[in-house]
């Protein structure tokens, strides 16, 4: 059976790229975690089942998992790791190690494990919310010949789980993935989606989906609200956020295909009670986050003669410039 190795075992990637790699079928997964046991021996006491449990509005879908059939600890059996990545069944590596992690020691195993294979040609697909992931990882690894790195863009909200037998995430789940050759999962099977170039869904993520987040966050914490859907269920926060998308978030996108219907499955998810996303966890960083998500489409407005009125509201409401 061909093998995919994911360096990062946290629940999204359980919620993520190992349910469409289970429901495409004929694969299996090599978690790798970076020190900590809690995941890893967990999933090897179970044979590598979990349960997932999508939060709906008004009840939970369960099911089993069980494609995840082998995890190491890179911190205390590096060898094995390098020898998963090298090893000739191995046709993809998968990431989630989040942004910190580009210059980490998973990148070095990573490295050392892609010169391990000389001439045999690998897929690294990073699925952290990076902008270019793909190109990110290849400066990160330092490229290889016989390597490709397609770009990703991801979405699913994965709240953490104190059992690591159980995640908990919501039914939206979103994987676009830049072309490349060589085997992988029939994961479009799963509802991944195959395009030649990612940026523009990547734009269209972080300006339908985060910077709303953020404009939820920093308007809503100080009318009282706790999570996102407390504070798109304030009617005049809604109607604020739907002005900004309408009027000057949408407009600095280019054409993608079905973004009508992704703009309605963000209200949605948004307005979905029991998924308990924290507006304080989306204000916190917002330095980092502020710059992408707002800054960018106000210089774009602009610079195309239209003062960004509604952006420039969120902006004075996070405290910005810091």
């Amino acid at each position: 059976m061909s093998r995919i190795v994911h360096l990062g075992l946290g629940a999204f990637h359980r919620a993520h790229q190992a349910v469409y790699t289970a429901d495409a079928g004929g694969w299996e997964i090599c978690g790798v975690a970076w020190r900590s046991h809690v995941v890893a021996d967990a999933l090897r006491a179970s044979g590598g089942r979990y349960r997932l449990i999508e939060r709906r509005p008004v009840e939970d879908r369960e099911r089993e998992i069980a494609v995840i059939t082998e995890t190491l600890v890179a911190h205390d059996e590096p060898d094995a790791v390098m020898e998963r990545i090298a090893a000739p069944d191995t046709h993809i590596v998968t990431l989630t190690i989040t942004e910190g992690g580009y210059d980490g020691p998973l990148i070095d195993l990573l490295a050392r494990g892609i010169a391990a294979r000389g001439e045999e040609p690998l897929a690294v697909l990073s699925c952290d919310n990076v902008p270019r992931n793909g190109e990110v990882t290849r400066r990160a690894v330092g490229g290889g010949e016989h390597v490709a790195f397609p770009s990703t863009v991801v979405d699913r909200i994965t709240p953490a789980s104190d059992d690591p037998l159980t995640v908990v995430t919501e039914p939206f789940s979103m994987w676009i993935i830049e072309a490349f050759a060589g085997p992988r999962p029939a994961w479009a099977r799963a509802g991944a989606v195959t395009v030649e170039d990612t940026a523009p869904y990547e734009l269209m993520k972080l300006r339908l989906v985060n910077a709303p987040h953020s404009a939820l966050a920093h308007l809503g914490l100080p009318r009282g609200h706790e999570t996102v859907a407390d504070a798109v269920a304030d009617p005049e926060l809604r109607t604020f956020v739907e002005r900004l998308i309408a009027e000057e978030l949408r407009p600095t996108l280019p054409a993608v295909p079905g973004i009508d219907a992704f703009i309605a499955q963000t209200f949605e998810r948004f307005a979905n009670p029991r998924m308990r996303h924290r507006l304080a966890q989306i204000a916190t960083g917002a330095e980092h986050k502020i710059p992408l998500r707002l800054l960018a489409p106000a210089r774009e407005l602009r610079a195309a003669g239209r003062e960004p009125v509604l952006i420039e509201r969120v902006l004075s409401a996070a405290g910005w410039p810091p």
